[in-house]
């Protein structure tokens, strides 16, 4: 098995499926966004302090609505792309967490690794490894 995300080929879009499942629920929601926001526009108007947020909130909503059909009409799935975008993101820290694991090298040349060769010499030679010696 091989490691590489798998890589599914773009769904065929187009037709009166995407017609109906797609592209008349867009013109009906942002339909219906126009109009809630131009009765709130006028609540606002006329002295309703909280149609106010109203007025903002339903075009938000009609962002919300076109940015869901864009993802339809070019994944085919809301969520495929964040995931394989998502997969992207991890694999990429994970290759810079391994990366980073990774311990530099340390120059020969370096006075605390001389001292600390030095002191395990010294301490071999006084204790060899291997354990106590053995009694006779």
């Amino acid at each position: 098995m091989t490691d590489e995300p798998r890589t599914d080929p773009p769904p065929r879009r187009g037709g009166w499926r995407d017609f109906w499942q797609l592209h008349v629920p867009l013109v009906v929601v942002l339909a219906m966004c126009t109009a809630f926001t131009v009765i709130e526009a006028r609540r606002a108007t006329e002295g309703v302090w909280r149609a106010w947020w109203y007025m903002f909130e339903w075009p938000l909503f009609g962002l919300f609505a076109f940015w869901i059909w864009y993802r339809y009409r070019n994944e085919g799935s809301v969520t495929k792309g964040l995931i394989q975008r998502w997969r992207d993101r991890v694999a990429e820290a994970t290759a810079e967490a391994e990366r980073a694991a990774e311990p530099p090298p340390i120059p020969a040349d370096d006075p605390g690794l001389q001292a600390w060769d030095g002191y395990l010499d010294d301490l071999h030679r006084r204790d060899p490894p291997g354990g106590p010696p053995a009694r006779a």
